[in-house]
């Protein structure tokens, strides 16, 4: 599994801050879908045990994996558990543990795929929804009104992922995973900056536009900061870094404000990692081909 959290040589501190967060958002991830509701008497227990069960079939198709492969059964349990918070509250859990047995067959038959794997599991998610018209709204969220101001869509008080929606959590991980060397941590900062400033630019053209809580959407944060700085899918020379983060933002801008699709930065990023894929191919053929003439 590729996610993001793939370093060679874990600082075992760096690792130990990732789980923290990580449970940190799985918890404000129940509270804030279900337990907070329980306490209005809005909502019952069985909500938040629903809830649960997304991290704990998550875990436990990581261990399968991991058994199968005849590896430690809880090596790296944080990728497994990451993958039980990108999901939408209400997403249904079959079609939830349908999606984990085919991810599980992928990484056991070791398939290469043309994105990173775990991008490939928020697609499936982000298509599944699309098909079946499931929205990123709690139960409460999608049958009362609610309004949500900057700093609650900052502190995670908003409609997204079930466990991923608190901007703060988000960059304490981004902190955590900068002090190792191999994430590549200029690369979120580009893809930001490639969603400000066409968003600011459209801001002052467009007064109605809502720029504080569109730059605050967090599934351009988890993609900018989890998804994006993966080395087999990304580039390493700056300036290719520079133009491929910068874009991912811009077509991220482009997806989400202009065509009004919820999980563009993760179809945005998605093409992005496609096309250098494709063109690293054709560049290692074309070397190749130049190699092969030559001798």
């Amino acid at each position: 599994m590729d996610i993001v959290m793939h370093f060679k040589e874990k600082n075992k501190k760096t690792l130990q801050g990732i789980y923290v967060i990580l449970f940190l958002m799985l918890g404000y991830g129940l509270y804030k879908n279900g337990i907070s509701y329980i306490l209005i008497g809005k909502e019952n227990m069985g909500e938040v045990l629903r809830l649960l069960l997304y991290p704990f079939l998550a875990v436990f198709s990581h261990v399968l994996t991991n058994l199968i492969q005849k590896k430690k059964p809880f090596s790296n349990i944080y990728e497994g558990l990451f993958l039980g918070l990108i999901v939408p509250p209400s997403f249904p859990l079959w079609a939830f543990t349908l999606i984990l047995i085919g991810y599980t067959f992928i990484q056991c038959i070791h398939l290469k795929l043309p994105i990173s794997k775990g991008l490939f599991f928020k697609i499936l998610i982000c298509l599944t929804s699309l098909i079946f018209a499931i929205s990123y709204e709690n139960q409460i969220e999608s049958s009362t009104p609610y309004l949500y101001g900057t700093i609650d869509l900052f502190l995670g008080r908003s409609v997204g992922n079930f466990g991923t929606t608190c901007i703060l959590l988000l960059l304490i991980l981004y902190i955590i995973l900068s002090t190792d060397f191999y994430y590549k941590k200029e690369l979120p900062i580009y893809a930001i900056c490639g969603f400000f400033l066409p968003a600011l630019f459209y801001g002052i053209i467009n007064p109605n536009y809502a720029f504080l809580r569109e730059i605050l959407n967090s599934h351009l944060w988890v993609t900018a900061i989890i998804f994006l700085p993966i080395n087999e899918y990304s580039p390493v020379l700056k300036k290719a870094k520079i133009g491929y983060g910068f874009l991912v933002g811009l077509v991220s801008f482009f997806l989400t404000e202009i065509l009004h699709i919820v999980d563009g930065p993760y179809y945005a990023l998605a093409i992005m990692q496609l096309l250098f894929v494709l063109t690293r191919k054709l560049w290692i053929q074309k070397k190749t081909i130049v190699y092969a003439k030559k001798v």
